[in-house]
């Protein structure tokens, strides 16, 4: 899985729950399972580059038109 957020990395490969991550979403911890059991891997990706951003905010033209291009769809 392709993440832009290097935080988020972090803790999904750290077992250890501190004060400050206490209020992340049960759901999260899911994510944390299947990672350390090898069902999923995460990897760093240059937010530049993050195709899922097309859909998910609003982006400069010449971003969107890249990433589009990325994505083999025509607009």
């Amino acid at each position: 899985m392709l993440v832009d957020n290097q935080s988020a990395i972090k803790l999904a490969g750290n077992p250890e729950f501190h004060k400050r991550t206490k209020h992340i979403d049960v759901r999260y911890h899911y994510v944390r399972e299947v990672c350390e059991q090898g069902g999923i891997v995460l990897k760093y990706i240059d937010t530049t580059h993050q195709l899922a951003d097309v859909f998910t905010k609003p982006l400069p033209k010449q971003s969107f038109k890249g990433l589009i291009q990325e994505l083999g769809i025509s607009a």
